[in-house]
C-alpha cells in the first residue's frame, strides 16, 4: 500500500469512527465544493475564468470521492480527501456527470437539504437507489440498519472498520440490483475480498449493512394508505436470502391481527418514497425484536409471484374504491 493510499485509509477509519451527525442546520463556511471539476482546478488553463474573490475558498473533489453513513436518526455525508462533512461548505455544484454521479446524487441532495444547506437540484438527472431510500428513512426517524457507502477505490481496504461497525456477519449489496441479485452475507475478509474483487462486480456500487438475525422477512403491500397484504417470506436452505426469485417460500398473514405500529410505518415509508402502491420489506430481530425497514418498492408484483391471486383482488378494490371518488 503505498503512503498516500495509507493516508486515505487512515482518514476513512477516522471518518467511520467519528459521531454520525444529526439533524438540523449545521455552521458552514463560505468554502465552494465543486464535485467531478478537474478542469476548474489550477493546472488547467480555464481555472483562471472561475475568480470568486478572496472570502471564498474551493475545494475540489470526484464522485468517487464522497462515502456515506446511515443509522437510524443519524446519517453523515462527507468528503473522503479532507474528511470534512458535505453539510460543512456553503455551495456544492456538481461539474459534470461521469459514473457514478447520477446514482448517488438524489441521496447527497437529500442529506443537504435535511441538514438546511443549499440542495442539489438531481430530480431529472438523478436515479433512485436504496442507498437514497435509506437516507430518507433514517432521517425520518424510522429504523433501519446500519448502512455504509464508500467509494470503490476504499471498498477493499476497509474490512476491519467496516466490520468493527456492523459486526460480523455483515450484508454487501449493490445499490441497484434487486430480487436478492448481488446480495451477498459477510462472514469473513476472504468472503468480502473475494465479492468485492470479482471482476464481474467490477461496475457495481455496494453497500456495506448490518445483517439483522431474522426468521424471515415480511412484505407490506401500500395501496394509497391501506394495507391489504402482508406476506411473511422465508428461505428453508439457510440462505439469508427469502426473495421468492431466490427459492424463498411466502406464507399469507392475516393484516387485522399484525403489529398496527408496523404497518403504520410502512404507509409512512411509502408516503416518504412518494409511493401511492408499495411494496415495504421490513424484517424483525429475532433477539430484539426490533423492527427495520429494508426497502420501499415503488412496483411491487401483483399480477404475478406468490398469492397473485390476492394481491390482484386487493388492487381491484383499491382501483374501484380510487374510481368512485373521482367519480362523485
Amino acid at each position: 500500500m503505498t503512503g498516500i493510499a495509507r493516508r486515505v485509509i487512515d482518514r476513512l477509519r477516522r471518518s467511520l469512527r467519528r459521531d454520525i451527525a444529526t439533524s438540523g442546520p449545521v455552521e458552514s463556511s463560505g468554502d465552494l465544493l465543486i464535485v467531478n471539476g478537474e478542469v476548474f482546478q489550477p493546472e488547467y488553463a480555464v481555472s483562471a475564468g472561475l475568480e470568486l474573490g478572496d472570502e471564498f475558498k474551493t475545494f475540489f473533489c470526484g464522485i468517487e470521492d464522497i462515502a456515506f453513513s446511515v443509522e437510524t436518526g443519524r446519517t453523515r455525508v462527507y468528503e473522503t480527501i479532507g474528511g470534512r462533512d458535505l453539510a460543512e461548505f456553503g455551495l456544492i455544484q456538481i461539474a459534470s456527470y461521469p459514473r457514478p454521479t447520477a446514482t448517488l446524487l438524489s441521496s447527497v441532495s437529500a442529506y443537504l437539504e435535511h441538514r438546511q444547506r443549499p440542495p442539489i437540484s438531481a430530480a431529472s438527472i438523478s436515479a433512485p437507489t436504496k442507498l437514497y431510500q435509506l437516507m430518507v428513512l433514517a432521517q425520518d426517524e424510522l429504523p433501519v440498519p446500519a448502512t455504509f457507502y464508500l467509494p470503490r477505490r476504499l471498498l477493499s481496504g476497509s474490512f476491519a472498520d467496516l466490520a468493527d461497525r456492523l459486526g460480523l456477519p455483515f450484508i454487501l449489496k449493490a445499490m441497484n440490483a434487486g430480487g436478492g441479485r448481488l446480495n451477498f452475507l459477510v462472514k469473513s475478509e476472504i468472503d468480502f475480498l473475494r465479492y468485492v474483487e470479482d471482476p464481474a462486480h467490477v461496475k457495481a456500487g455496494f453497500l456495506a449493512q448490518q445483517f439483522i438475525p431474522n426468521n424471515g422477512t415480511f412484505r407490506i403491500l401500500v395501496f394509497g394508505r391501506d394495507v391489504p397484504v402482508v406476506m411473511h417470506r422465508c428461505n428453508t436452505d439457510g440462505s439469508h436470502l427469502t426473495n421468492t426469485e431466490q427459492g424463498g417460500h411466502a406464507t399469507l398473514f392475516e393484516v387485522e391481527t399484525f403489529d398496527a405500529e408496523l404497518l403504520g410505518m410502512a404507509v409512512r415509508a411509502a408516503v416518504l418514497m412518494g409511493c401511492e402502491i408499495a411494496g415495504v420489506n421490513v424484517v424483525q430481530d429475532r433477539q430484539t425484536r426490533q423492527w427495520y425497514l429494508l426497502e420501499v418498492s415503488s412496483s411491487p408484483a401483483i399480477g404475478s409471484g406468490a398469492f397473485a391471486e390476492e394481491k390482484t383482488r386487493a388492487y381491484s378494490s383499491y382501483l374501484r374504491t380510487k374510481l368512485s371518488a373521482v367519480c362523485k
